[in-house]
């Protein structure tokens, strides 16, 4: 049962939201490459997104310095490859039953910039009321920075929040805050050990958790 007094909710973005995390990581090698770095596999890039963000992994992946040229291109190729992104069945109509009730916002490991244009392609950033990438904060997840930045731009105290995501590092970074850890179970980080306050099947399940009294 979430807490009487819940007035927020904030998403992940992959596995959460979108399945968008194919075309991130094609989009970095592809940068990588043209920027001078050897060509990364999949895996290795993967293995690079708890540096922070897009600047912080595209210098470390290419091995110089490499300034905004590199994130430039990273975002060109995402831009590119936006409109293959769809959000997960049932989000849509999930985000539109929360809105009714609850401020909305997304922290995600991604840039700002790129979980903006990833949002948009997929139909539904105007649902939320921030969004906040790994580049606004000093420290990414499991550290709470950005979780505490989305409720301090949405207005509420972290104990009045909820935070959706897939990974184990979601529920770290709720509970680092005290804010309500709410497993996507559709995501495909998703493992049923893993601690969590609630789990959610599915979208509409999420809604039945967080809205009780509409079930």
């Amino acid at each position: 049962m979430p807490p009487a007094d819940l007035a927020a909710v904030v998403f992940d973005l992959d596995g959460t939201l979108l399945d968008s995390v194919g075309i991130q990581v094609e989009s970095y090698r592809l940068a990588i490459v043209e920027m001078g770095g050897r060509d990364h596999s999949h895996e290795e890039i993967l293995g690079s997104f708890a540096l922070g963000p897009a600047s912080n992994m595209l210098a470390t992946l290419i091995g110089r310095p490499v300034g905004d040229e590199a994130v430039s291109r990273y975002q060109a190729h995402l831009q590119m490859r936006a409109a293959e992104v769809a959000p997960y069945e049932g989000i849509a109509e999930a985000l539109a039953g929360l809105a009714g009730r609850f401020r909305l916002g997304v922290f995600t490991a991604a840039d700002t910039a790129a979980a903006e244009l990833l949002l948009d392609a997929a139909g539904i950033q105007g649902s939320f009321d921030a969004v906040v990438g790994a580049d606004r904060i000093a420290r990414s997840k499991p550290a709470p920075d950005g979780l505490l930045l989305a409720c301090e731009m949405l207005g509420v105290d972290p104990g009045e929040a909820a935070y959706v995501g897939d990974g184990p590092s979601d529920m770290a970074t709720a509970r680092a805050c005290g804010a309500l850890g709410v497993a996507a179970g559709w995501g495909h980080q998703y493992a049923a050990a893993r601690e969590a306050d609630l789990t959610a099947a599915s979208p509409s399940d999420l809604v039945r958790l967080l809205m009780p009294d509409l079930a």
